[in-house]
C-alpha cells in the first residue's frame, strides 16, 4: 500500500532561528511531538544527514522504542528521518523559513500502514483517518508553540 501523506502549515512568532534550534535538536520532540519521549540521538550531539534518532511511541496505552535514520539535514530550512521499525513505519519531513521576527514551518508526516486498522483508516476509510491525522497534527503544532514560548 502507498504512504498516506498529510501535512501542515504554521506560523511563529519566534525567529527563524529559534524555531529551528528547537525543532532540529531531538530531545525537544519530548514537548511536542505526540506520544513520544525518551527521545535522543544515538552517541549524542547534533544531527547529520544518517544519524541515528531513537525513542519512545505511546499510543493507546502502548510503548514501543522507534529508531529513525536522518535522510536530509539542510541547516536552518529542512530536516527529514524515516522510520521503518515500528508498528507503523514514517517519513517526517520538517521545513523552516523566515526572519529574525517571524517563521513558518511546514510539517508533514507520511504513514505507511501495516496493522489492519491503519490500513483501513488510510485506505477506505481515508477521510476518517484524515480528520485524525489532520486533528493530531494541529495539536502537535499547539503543543510546539507552546514549548517554544515556555523556553523563553
Amino acid at each position: 500500500m502507498a504512504g498516506a501523506t498529510f501535512q501542515i502549515e504554521a506560523e511563529f512568532d519566534c525567529s527563524l532561528q529559534r524555531l529551528w534550534d528547537f525543532v532540529s535538536y531531538v530531545p525537544n520532540q519530548d514537548h511536542w511531538v505526540f506520544g513520544m519521549s525518551e527521545s535522543e540521538v544515538v552517541g549524542g550531539g547534533e544531527i547529520v544527514v544518517g544519524s541515528e534518532i531513537v525513542g519512545t511511541s505511546t499510543e493507546r496505552g502502548q510503548s514501543l522504542r522507534v529508531t529513525m535514520i536522518v535522510k536530509e539535514f539542510a541547516p536552518r530550512s529542512r530536516v527529514s528521518w524515516e522510520n521503518t521499525d515500528g508498528h507503523t513505519p514514517f517519513v517526517t519531513v520538517i521545513d523552516c523559513a523566515g526572519d529574525e521576527t517571524s517563521s513558518q514551518m511546514s510539517y508533514e508526516v507520511t504513514l505507511f500502514p501495516t496493522a489492519r486498522l491503519m490500513k483501513l483508516m488510510m485506505g477506505p476509510l481515508r477521510p476518517i483517518g484524515s480528520l485524525v491525522a489532520n486533528r493530531m497534527l494541529r495539536q502537535e503544532i499547539a503543543h510546539l508553540r507552546a514549548a517554544l514560548k515556555d523556553a523563553l
